[in-house]
């Protein structure tokens, strides 16, 4: 499915760019010879949630702090020996991996590096030290724009995956009951995958107390509401064939889509009729309780 293109700036790219150029002037104060260190910080510490800056950058700043001391060991130990060097990498990388700390490893390799490759002795000291403080510099900016300018909507990205799921879970509906036709749930389960990712980073501001919301457990009950729906039409498209629809489940489609159904003549009502209408009516209902909370919680509010 195409998406529309935005080709608009976003204020995740603004304030991005402004944390760059923040962290650059104040690495100038401290006449830093490598402010890419402080940039690149500051870039990596703009996530898409204040919980979600703050884990990026304590991350990256644990995993700097360990490429500095794991190469300042090395360079002490095998100074600009190429199989220690490699061994090294190996090393930093491994503890990020185990610290799961995934995004930092990069960096910290590349700390790594600088220190073990340099010929200088008290350069390799004041290299770590920098990189530290410029590192530092960095995430510290990031989070602090991220967080007091326009700060991420989490809610108002929650009730867009909602508003999608929703749509999503009419359109496979109405191709069962009214096309009869195979359904693709792959975006379906796109759909859910995305609304867990953003409860998830609305439960970490919540935790970090960086975010109040009494809709929380609301968003909760809506998140297992979407994993029911799911398995509940996975199984009527498993079920390949023209149903026979009650009229429990005929007043529910009426009010979810205003359309009725044709009447299908000599339809002879089969067990397996009493199994898909069940599932049929389970997703129906689950699906009116989520048009019930869009219209309680439109998208414009937030």
């Amino acid at each position: 499915m195409k998406k529309n293109m935005n080709l608009g700036i976003g204020m995740r790219t603004i304030k991005t760019g402004l944390a760059v150029s923040i962290s650059i002037m104040i690495c100038s104060l401290f006449e830093s010879k490598s402010p890419i260190f402080a940039g690149i910080g500051a870039i990596m510490a703009m996530q898409a949630s204040v919980s979600e800056s703050f884990t990026m950058g304590k991350n990256r700043m644990l995993g700097t702090f360990v490429g500095a001391i794991i190469g300042l060991l090395f360079s002490l130990a095998f100074p600009q020996n190429p199989f220690f060097i490699g061994i090294g990498v190996i090393i930093v990388i491994h503890l990020c991996y185990i610290m799961r700390w995934n995004k930092a490893l990069q960096l910290s390799a590349i700390v790594f590096m600088g220190i073990a490759l340099n010929p200088i002795l008290e350069a390799r000291f004041s290299y770590a030290l920098f990189r530290i403080i410029d590192t530092f510099i960095g995430i510290i900016v990031g989070m602090i724009i991220n967080y007091f300018i326009s700060a991420p909507n989490i809610e108002k990205r929650i009730r867009g995956s909602i508003n999608t799921l929703y749509n999503e879970c009419k359109k496979i509906i109405y191709t069962i009951i009214w096309k009869q036709g195979e359904v693709d749930l792959r975006e379906l389960r796109s759909d859910i995958t995305l609304l867990t990712e953003n409860y998830e980073a609305l439960s970490n501001d919540i935790d970090l107390n960086l975010f109040r919301n009494k809709d929380s457990n609301s968003y909760n009950k809506i998140l297992s509401i979407a994993d029911s729906i799911e398995t509940n039409i996975s199984l009527l498209s498993k079920m390949n064939k023209i149903p026979y629809i009650d009229g429990k489940n005929q007043k529910l489609l009426k009010e979810l889509f205003d359309k009725t159904l044709d009447p299908k003549e000599g339809l002879i009502k089969e067990d397996i009729d009493i199994v898909y209408n069940y599932h049929l009516n389970q997703s129906l209902n689950l699906l009116l309780e989520i048009k019930s909370f869009l219209e309680e919680h439109p998208l414009e509010n937030k």
